[in-house]
């Protein structure tokens, strides 16, 4: 059997990969999901979220779960920050007068006052390099289809090693177990190539 720091290695590089997966996942957005992620406040970098908040009452007045809701949907589910922050966040700026709060059926609903429309104004930029992370990319359907193909592909990858290992680890056939990593690198360092490296393959067609 192995021993347990090999052992933890393997679990480690396990992990290592779901860590990939997640980032990838996050750069292409649904594309690398079946459903729509919630969460994402790591998104918003510090003093950001409040100049985000302003900008969800640039239309109209709304109570805190409708901020929560718009910032949701505009950003296709990527970004929903959870109460905690957006209240505490509404009280700073209505203490800094740039919002204003009145109670409709036992609700407190935010406006943007005159002083909190001149900073979202002042912050524009900021506020559309925010909006800009969620757009999505620029993609055919075809190459859409592929990217899925390709996550099927990883997926079925991962079980079938991890799957076909199982045996391996029992009889601690340590010589299968390092054939298999090898050629795994083998074909982390070809992606790599073709993905450093695209015109190789257009050269190759020609």
């Amino acid at each position: 059997m192995l021993n347990k720091k090999e052992n933890y290695s393997m679990h480690d590089r396990t992990r290592r990969h779901h860590q990939e997966r997640e980032h990838h996942a996050h750069r292409h957005g649904h594309y690398f999901h079946k459903g729509r992620r919630r969460g994402g406040e790591s998104r918003v970098r510090r003093g950001e979220a409040r100049y985000v908040l302003l900008d969800a009452l640039r239309d109209e007045p709304k109570h805190g779960y409708e901020i929560i809701k718009v910032l949701e949907e505009r950003s296709s589910g990527q970004y929903a920050p959870s109460p905690g922050t957006v209240y505490p966040t509404l009280q700073y700026l209505e203490d800094m007068g740039l919002v204003r709060a009145d109670h409709q059926a036992a609700r407190r609903v935010y406006h943007l006052t005159e002083t909190g429309q001149v900073e979202l104004n002042a912050h524009a930029e900021e506020v559309d390099a925010f909006w800009a992370q969620f757009k999505e990319p620029n993609t055919s359907a075809a190459s859409q289809a592929e990217i899925g193909f390709l996550q099927d592909e990883l997926d079925h990858l991962v079980r079938t090693v991890w799957g076909g290992l199982r045996n391996a680890l029992n009889r601690d056939e340590r010589e299968t177990i390092r054939r298999v990593r090898q050629i795994i690198e083998q074909c982390q360092n070809e992606v790599r190539r073709i993905l450093t490296e695209p015109d190789s393959l257009t050269e190759n067609k020609e």
